[in-house]
This record gives structure tokens, sequence and C-alpha cells, in this order.
């Protein structure tokens, strides 16, 4: 009776256990502004010692079962990162300026080469990054590790590239399955292979919509009003000018968004390592919540930055005025005022690079909030993994891998923060 009981059921579908994050707001905040202070007198150096705490606190607050992940990685490695990627990069950018002076008429033209190596490295150095990561985050007391060459996965994604640009997108799917699925299988916890099944297919037909619009958005509307301000006589105008870049600007804000999270969702989807699968409940309109916060705290802090800069004129224009006329002396072409007025114009300059600095610090600061933390919050606490004792079959393998996609990353400007 039990048997036909149970093959009437079929077999049991593995208990599925949610993630979760459990990280505070405020701490994290503290960190940031923390390591952004101290990014000024250090230089900018301190960012990999801001970096570090963050993924640590981002690790340590993701959950599975109770049981918590670990970031195992030192902020001198990305410092000795930083060091090798510059010793590779440095003999690029003096070849570049060399062949920039031989063909000081064709100066566009020797930019080719340089553009074409940086995207090369790219691709390579995110592969690279991505494998340190693995490499330096331990659940249960065991790593993650992967295998794969960088060269190998580059070449890939140059090609897949090439058919995006093609294909106007409509390959970017492909691309990202076939992409992902060489990063996954060759990503290993302990000896448990990773794999990923999400299809190419899959991801286009729930994200085919979003593709579409924003065709029409950046295409259809900048021509169809274009056509409008022909018919009203004024095709050279200034709304001609500057419409069709407002336009793509906000479908970039309103699809780019939607477009993540549905990608998001897909990818976490499609990640297994043996038996254990992952499923994912992430919903649009959290990541497009995550988004609206980050547009109107930017704007807020710029607007209370503006502000305060015009307070602080007000209150102290008497002491202000005098050093922006010795500013504009230097405009006078009289060497003997301008002499007169350096004590001034150093002021001035050391003053508005400050400015600068903390408005770049701040809103570095609120992307980092909303982008690093927020949406991770987002993504974590949507998942679910099943067959979780599966996990217990594993067996402690691989060694930690070295630290040049990580510098690349970083110097290269393509790491997000993370």
């Amino acid at each position: 009776m039990t048997t036909s009981l149970a093959s009437t059921i079929g077999p049991a579908v593995p208990e599925a256990v949610p993630m979760s994050f459990s990280g505070r707001g405020r701490e994290f905040l503290k960190i940031l502004i923390a390591g952004s202070l101290f990014q000024i007198p250090t230089f900018g150096f301190y960012r990999f010692w801001l970096i570090t705490k963050m993924r640590r606190h981002l690790w340590s607050n993701t959950q599975v079962a109770g049981e918590a992940f670990e970031y195992a990685g030192t902020a001198k490695e990305l410092l000795i990162g930083f060091f090798i990627a510059l010793a590779v990069l440095t003999p690029l950018y003096l070849a570049y300026f060399i062949l920039g002076l031989m063909l000081e008429e064709k100066h566009a033209l020797a930019s080719i080469p340089l553009v074409i190596v940086m995207y090369v490295l790219a691709h390579f150095g995110s592969y690279r990054a991505r494998r340190y990561r693995a490499t330096r985050t331990i659940f249960r007391g065991m790593r993650f590790w992967m295998t794969g060459k960088g060269w190998a996965y580059a070449g890939r994604a140059i090609l897949w590239d090439l058919a995006t640009i093609l294909t106007l997108g409509l390959a970017l799917p492909w691309a990202s399955a076939s992409l992902e699925r060489y990063r996954m299988r060759h990503t290993f916890f302990g000896t448990l292979q990773g794999d990923f099944t999400g299809s190419g297919w899959t991801l286009f037909k729930r994200g085919v919509w979003v593709w579409a619009l924003g065709i029409v958005l950046v295409v259809g509307l900048p021509v169809g009003f274009a056509a409008f301000l022909h018919k009203q006589g004024d095709p050279a105008g200034l709304w001609a000018n500057l419409t069709p870049p407002f336009i793509i600007l906000l479908a970039f804000l309103a699809l780019w968004p939607i477009a993540m999270a549905i990608f998001a969702r897909w990818q976490l989807e499609g990640i297994r390592f043996g038996e254990v699968t992952v499923s994912s409940q992430l919903r649009k309109r959290a990541f497009v919540g995550v988004f609206l916060k980050l547009i109107f705290s930017s704007l807020a802090f710029m607007i209370c930055f503006g502000l305060g800069i015009a307070l602080v004129g007000f209150i102290f224009k008497q002491q202000i005025l005098p050093l922006l006329v010795e500013f504009n002396t230097v405009f006078t072409h009289d060497s003997e005022l301008v002499r007169e007025s350096m004590p001034g114009i150093a002021t001035v300059v050391v003053v508005a690079a400050l400015l600068y600095l903390v408005l770049l610090l701040g809103l570095g600061v609120i992307q980092r909030y909303f982008i690093g933390r927020g949406l991770w919050a987002v993504m974590v606490n949507s998942v679910s993994v099943a067959n979780l004792p599966a996990l217990d079959a594993a067996v402690a393998a691989g060694q930690p891998s070295g630290v040049l996609g990580e510098g690349l990353a970083d110097a290269l400007d393509f790491n997000v923060g993370l």
C-alpha cells in the first residue's frame, strides 16, 4: 500500500531552504562613510580596505539555514593585485603615447590598438576577478574555487559581443547563457562541480519585450519627434538637438533596472552544485525600487550640497569675494598681479578641488549603498536553496587564485565597487 501510494504521488520534492540577509543598513553606511573619508588623506588607496570591509559585511550577513558565508580576501591582496596590473598596463600606455607621437596627424587611429587591448583585458580581468572572489568565499569551512582560462573566456566573450552587435542585441540571451555556463562549469564547492541550466531561449522570452520597447524609445521616438519638428519648420532647433539624447537617457533609466531584474532572476535560477538547486522569487519592482531610491537620494544629496555651498558663500562672502577677484587676475595677462595673487589663487583651487572630491565621494557612498548593498539584499532574500544536504558529500579541494584579475578590474574601473 505504501509503495503504491509513493508511486502515485511521485518522487519527493527536495525541501527548499530560504536564504536571508541580516546586515543592517546603518552599519554598512558607517563602513562606507568612514572608508570614503579615509580615502582623502591616503590618495584613494584606502579603497582596498573599504572594498574588503564591504565584502566581509555582505558575505557574513548572507545565510542559508542559519549558516553564513565568509570572505577570506584581504586588502593587502587587492593592493598587490593593483600594482601588478599597473606593471602590465603601464607599458601599454607608454606604447600608446609613443605611437601617438609618431602618428601625430592620425591620433584617433593610434588609439585603436589600445582600445582593443583594453577591451580584451577587460574580459580577461572579469573572469580572473570572479575566480579570485570565488576562492576567497567560504561556506561551512570549505572554499569555492574555479578552473578555466581567462584567455579562453575572453575569446568566447569577444565572439559573443560581435554576434550581439550584429544582431542589434538579439543574441545577448544566448551569449549570457553560454558565458555563464562556462563560468559555472568551472566553479567548484570543494569537490562538487557547479553547473548552469538557464537557457538563452528562456531569457529571450522573458526580456524580448524590454528589447523591443527600448528600440522603439531609442529609435522611434527621436525619429518621430524630428519629423514633427521638421513639419513645424524647425528641423535644426534646440529641441531637435536635445530630445534624442534625453529620450535615450530616460529609456535607459526606465528599462535598465527592469532588464537587470529579469537577468538576475534568470541567472539565480540556473545555478546548480551537484544535486543542490536554486530558485528565486525576485520581483522587478524590487529592483526598480532600489534604483528609484538611488536616483532620488543622489538628487537630494546634490541639492543639499549646492545649498550648503551657497549658504557658506553667503556667510563668508566678505572673505571669499577677494579670493575670487584674485583668481580672476589669472586671465588678465598681468604677470605682476598674478604673482601677487598666487596665495589667493592657490586657496581657491584647493577649496574647489576638495569640494569636488567631497561631491564625488558622497555620490560614491550613495551608489555603493543602494547598488552594492541594496541589490545584494534584494537578490539574497529572494533565493531558496533545495537539497542543501547534498553539500555534505563535498570534500575540500582547490587553491586560492592569484590577484591579477582583481587588480585589472580595479585599474580598468569595471568592478562596480565590489
